[in-house]
């Protein structure tokens, strides 16, 4: 899933411009993976949830290129086919570089009420870009009855595919983990130097678990807009039932006759 991931992204940004986090115990199997498709790895000295992960990946971004913009995408994600995918993700980088205050996520249309995964509530579209709208609302792991509620409304799945400035991100943080990034300002000029590693594990060792869906995206939907991924298969195959389902559902399409008209 890390091949497979970071081979779609690398379509859009080079291996040089790449930064993968993993786990702590995930070393071993993740570097072979990566050689080649990420010349910029992050060992976590502990787990400390998604958020975590992904802002302290971000102090990197801030010392090194503090003006890019970013695409955040998790690596258990099945998406098919691989060139539509990679073409909505440029679209969702090209907003995010033009609305530089705006924190742009592909969602996905939902098949049924999913109580494990979250929800974008759509608002208005975007004078700038009508293509995509404001986020009312972020609802993470709704009940089912939530969820289709949401689902009537016209609401997207959340993919955590987010694409936005490393400020913007920055600022994100800031109004939703003030004491986490307060931190993470005191790593930023350390990086590079002697003091990193030690920085790093004393961050690690201070501060508790953050989730990017529920503390914060959540907590900000002011801050998000979202753009509905078109023309592609999308699924978090971060659990065994949902990767059944894909593969029962490709292998019943391979048994299908293709009928052709005329």
């Amino acid at each position: 899933m890390i091949e497979h991931t970071l081979d779609r992204l690398n379509q859009l940004t080079p291996p040089s411009r790449t930064f993968t986090v993993i786990g702590t115990r995930h070393d071993a199997l993740a570097r072979p993976q990566l050689a080649g498709r990420s010349h910029h790895v992050l060992c976590q000295p502990a787990s400390r949830d998604t958020g975590f992960a992904v802002f302290v990946a971000l102090a990197y971004m801030k010392r090194w290129t503090p003006n890019a913009v970013v695409t955040i995408t998790p690596t258990d994600h099945y998406v098919a086919p691989a060139l539509t995918y990679v073409a909505q993700v440029k679209k969702a980088r090209d907003i995010a570089a033009r609305l530089r205050d705006t924190v742009v996520i592909l969602g996905a249309a939902p098949r049924k009420p999913d109580p494990e995964l979250g929800y974008l509530a759509l608002g208005d579209r975007l004078v700038e870009v009508p293509q995509v709208r404001h986020v009312d609302r972020f609802v993470e792991k709704p009940c089912v009855a939530v969820a289709a509620d949401l689902i009537g409304r016209g609401a997207l799945w959340n993919t955590m595919v987010t694409c936005a400035t490393v400020e913007a991100l920055w600022d994100l943080g800031r109004a939703t983990e003030p004491q986490l990034l307060d931190i993470l300002d005191t790593l930023v000029p350390i990086i590079g130097t002697k003091d990193e590693e030690d920085a790093l594990h004393w961050i690690y060792r201070a501060y508790l678990p953050v989730s990017f869906s529920t503390d914060i995206l959540q907590r900000a939907p002011e801050r998000l807009a979202a753009i509905e991924m078109r023309g592609c298969d999308w699924s978090d195959w971060g659990c065994p039932d949902r990767i059944e389902s894909v593969l029962a559902l490709r292998r019943m399409r391979a048994l299908l006759p293709v009928r052709k008209s005329g």
